[in-house]
């Protein structure tokens, strides 16, 4: 009897997809604090952002710390409270990601990626949205409103 069940686990595990058994490998918080600038943005879909208003976001500045979140000229956090989550990329042909988990591999970007770290940041006095980006080694990818914002780390 445990010999037929050491062969079925063995049966599971042999016809397993390698990305369900990978390894979530989720970056600490604290790894992705610093300071940050955008140096690309680019049309991803359709949105109400105009061009002239996504481009004036090049050379903006993003800070990521325990005290303060800030977002180019506007958002402001005081005490921010962020979230890691990684995400297992499946490789399922055919199969649609509902667009709640539609991350950049949906759209082309890092499609090579394993798993997608996202960050997410909340206000907590509960004023303003809920933002998240991808952390791709020293960057913060974040998608908004069709366009496709790199932000690269400047400072830790």
């Amino acid at each position: 009897m445990v010999n037929r069940l050491v062969l079925f686990f063995l049966g599971f595990l042999l016809f397993m997809p390698a990305s369900a058994l990978a390894a979530c490998d989720c970056s600490n918080v604290r790894e992705v604090f610093g300071e940050y600038t955008t140096v690309e943005v680019t049309r991803f879909r359709g949105g109400l952002t105009p061009r002239e208003e996504a481009m004036d976001r090049v050379d903006k500045k993003i800070l990521v710390s325990e005290d303060l979140f800030f977002l180019w000229d506007g958002v402001r956090y005081e005490s921010p409270s962020y979230e890691m989550v990684c995400h297992p990329v499946t490789q399922d042909e055919g199969e649609v990601t509902p667009p709640s988990e539609r991350r950049g591999d949906f759209y082309g970007f890092g499609m090579d990626r394993d798993v997608i770290n996202v960050i997410y940041v909340n206000s907590l006095s509960e004023e303003g949205p809920r933002y998240h980006f991808e952390v791709v080694g020293d960057e913060l990818w974040f998608f908004y409103d069709g366009w496709f914002y790199r932000m690269k780390r400047v400072s830790s």
